[in-house]
């Protein structure tokens, strides 16, 4: 990056620093001179007042003022400051640009520090025109914006081509002008020749002849002026259509901001319908919550009064179960056991089963003493069944078969005593109840006159 009256060859400064003081209108550069105590007094030297009748004179002092400060940051610093706000077009867009959040994110992103003012080469591209050339030289050499050499060679080519072409026709518009007074000069000598004397042939040729000169001189630089109004009208063809290329830039970049605008609208609108349908659907779902919790609650209260019901209807259901025990308990069982006939080994058999029923509680109970007791019965002609059935096998396995069936022959007896003692406690169940309870007795809850007589 270039800094001010850095390498700014091709770019006279003094040029510039008069460029600069001669946009200045008349109230800044009056204020500007008497800001400036040293400045004030050299103008006013001789009895000059601050009028704008001398503003030539004073801007001959200042910029010799200038020259002799080397053109130092100090010295033109105020005077670009009157300068630079008074282009506001230029000044407005540069300094938006250098205040915004585009230029902050730029700056952070290439670390610049705060103070440092730089445009990026597309943003340079965008501000730069060629109408605004001395501006821009101005800025070149006397802003802090920092600019890279490119974008220096840019201001730089551009003003020397544009100072050589008005450089140019300025130089042939004053020939031109030297020659029409020349041409004046020597007309009116020539009509004062011929009336002075009508025999000065010879010096009348010879103004013919420098006539001629001064004629063809005149159309040469005529030619000239003609070539450099050519291509006066080249640049600003050339300019006219870098402005209309803009401009259909920038009516494009309008024409998608509208779309864009149009999409995102049209986004924001479906975003809103689908959050006012997700509304009624929420409203709708806290509606049909109310209702449920209204229906559960109600189930709850269902649940709780079915819930006593079967509590009522267990408690009753436990009263005619627990019958059956109170039946049980009323049985002598032994006595009953007595008025049988039994052999020996039945009476033998009848006597363990009563051990078996009396073996916890000394009350018969359907529900566990029972049935246990008529199982383990059961148990051991399954298990008999399970030996005679696989004697082949188990009897390799004990490797005596003498002494397998040995062994088997007290099982069998068990079992056969077992079997008779089943049989006979069916025979004697079904004789107590069906003798001494008659059925429609149990459809109540008490004990029935003919079970009292069993004892």
């Amino acid at each position: 990056m270039l800094a001010p009256h850095e390498n700014l060859e091709g770019v006279r400064i003094a040029d510039a620093f008069a460029g600069m003081i001669g946009d200045l209108p008349w109230p800044n550069f009056r204020a500007y001179v008497l800001a400036n105590s040293q400045l004030s007094k050299l103008c006013q030297l001789g009895g000059y007042r601050l009028e704008p009748k001398h503003r030539k004179r004073f801007e001959l002092l200042l910029q010799k003022e200038a020259e002799k400060n080397l053109f130092s940051a100090s010295f033109c610093n105020p005077i670009f400051a009157q300068w630079y706000p008074i282009h506001e077009t230029l000044y407005r867009a540069i300094e938006d640009y250098f205040h915004g959040d585009e230029y902050k994110r730029y700056r952070e992103a290439q670390s610049l520090a705060e103070d440092a003012y730089v445009l990026p080469e597309e943003k340079f591209d965008a501000l730069f025109k060629v109408p605004d050339l001395a501006k821009w030289r101005i800025l070149l050499c006397f802003s802090p914006m920092q600019f890279s050499t490119e974008q220096a060679e840019k201001v730089v080519q551009n003003a020397s081509g544009n100072d050589e072409l008005l450089s140019r026709v300025k130089e042939i518009e004053e020939r031109l002008d030297a020659a029409r007074a020349e041409n004046a000069r020597l007309e009116g000598e020539i009509e004062r020749a011929r009336s002075q004397s009508s025999g000065a042939g010879d010096e009348l040729q010879e103004l013919r002849k420098a006539k001629r000169d001064l004629s063809g001189e005149r159309g040469e630089l005529q030619t000239k002026f003609e070539s450099s109004q050519a291509e006066n009208r080249k640049l600003r063809q050339a300019l006219v259509q870098q402005e209309e290329e803009q401009k259909t830039a920038l009516a494009k970049v309008a024409a998608d901001a509208i779309q864009d605008k149009v999409r995102l609208a049209a986004g924001l609108e479906k975003l809103e319908k689908d959050l006012q349908e997700w509304r009624s659907r929420y409203e709708q779902q806290r509606a049909e919550d109310r209702e449920l919790k209204d229906r559960i609650s109600q189930a709850e209260n269902d649940l709780n009064q079915e819930r006593a019901r079967l509590q009522t209807r267990d408690r009753a259901v436990q009263e005619l179960q627990n019958y059956a025990d109170l039946v049980l308990r009323r049985i002598d069982w032994l006595q009953a056991g007595k008025n049988l006939r039994l052999t020996p080994e039945l009476q033998k058999q009848f006597n363990s089963v009563m051990k078996k029923l009396h073996y916890e509680s000394g009350t018969p109970n359907f529900e566990a003493t029972l049935p246990a007791f008529w199982n383990s019965l059961l148990e051991s002609e399954r298990e008999l069944i399970e030996h005679v059935a696989q004697s082949n096998t188990l009897e390799v396995a004990s490797g005596n078969a003498e002494a397998y069936w040995t062994n088997l022959k007290e099982p069998f007896e068990d079992v056969i005593i077992g079997v008779e003692a089943r049989l006979m406690l069916l025979k004697l169940l079904r004789e107590i109840f069906y003798q001494a309870i008659e059925i429609e007795d149990l459809e109540a809850p008490k004990l029935p006159p003919g079970l009292l007589k069993i004892k």
